[in-house]
């Protein structure tokens, strides 16, 4: 249902950028060819059984932009760390039940990569609305104590780590998000690569909300859900005159 959802969420970003853009005909701003760049900060909070082994975390963030007048071409890459709620979650135990497996590190690194199509929607003095709708690939890596149990001098068995392993999990899933720009500046820039032309510079701190599923199948057991989050980034854009 869900993904039946963003499918019909796309069909209708491009359903509609033809007719956005043959009414914004006379702006330069959604003309032609465009590149940019954004850089910044947010969070994410997981939901689901993702919940039950992970917190939340703060995210660092970055992503180049390429649009055609109101379509937006997006990819983004997003480094976190977030904390563990289960220590063990690959759930090796023993015939006792006694866990054979620990993490090594209290936070995994989360290394996320996004790749979205949108259209600006909305603009109007200093602010535009871009929806966006595509995939994502997280991956988490830690390292994982191997333990093993042996009798100290009274007898008692205790737990002894081993050895130390790494490891990791990947997901592949979908994500939707919204690029809400508030202009700070724009100008008119000469000869921007070296050719006899001109281009338009805009820069606009950019609030982006987002939702993204997950789901780590090699965990026992297997843990999924949707995630949500928000970034704040500096973007700055450059568009060529036609």
């Amino acid at each position: 249902m869900i993904r039946r959802t963003v499918f019909l969420i796309l069909l209708a970003i491009l359903a509609l950028a033809p007719s956005a853009l043959s009414a914004q005909e006379g702006e330069s701003l959604f003309q032609g060819w465009g590149l940019g760049f954004e850089l910044g900060a947010g969070g994410i909070v997981p939901t689901g059984s993702l919940s039950d082994d992970l917190k939340g975390c703060a995210l660092f963030t970055g992503g180049l932009n390429a649009e055609y007048g109101r379509l937006r071409l997006k990819a983004n890459v997003a480094y976190g760390q977030p904390s563990f709620k289960n220590v063990n979650p690959y759930a090796v135990v023993d015939d006792s039940k006694r866990n054979l497996q620990l993490n090594a590190t209290a936070n995994p690194t989360l290394l996320g990569v996004g790749l979205q199509l949108g259209c600006t929607v909305f603009r109007q003095g200093r602010v535009s609305v871009t929806p966006l709708v595509g995939m994502s690939w997280n991956r988490m890596s830690w390292d994982l104590n191997n333990i093993k149990y042996e009798a100290d001098d009274k007898g008692e068995e205790r737990p002894v780590i081993d050895n130390v392993v790494s490891t990791h999990v990947s997901s592949f899933g979908w994500m939707a998000s919204i690029d809400i720009d508030f202009k700070l500046h724009g100008k008119i820039v000469d000869n921007p690569f070296g050719s006899d032309s001109q281009a338009h510079y805009l820069s606009s701190v950019r609030l982006s909300p987002f939702v993204t599923y997950a789901k780590y199948s090699r965990l026992n057991p297997a843990v999924k859900g949707t995630c949500f989050g928000a970034t704040i980034t500096y973007a700055g854009f450059l568009r060529l005159f036609n």
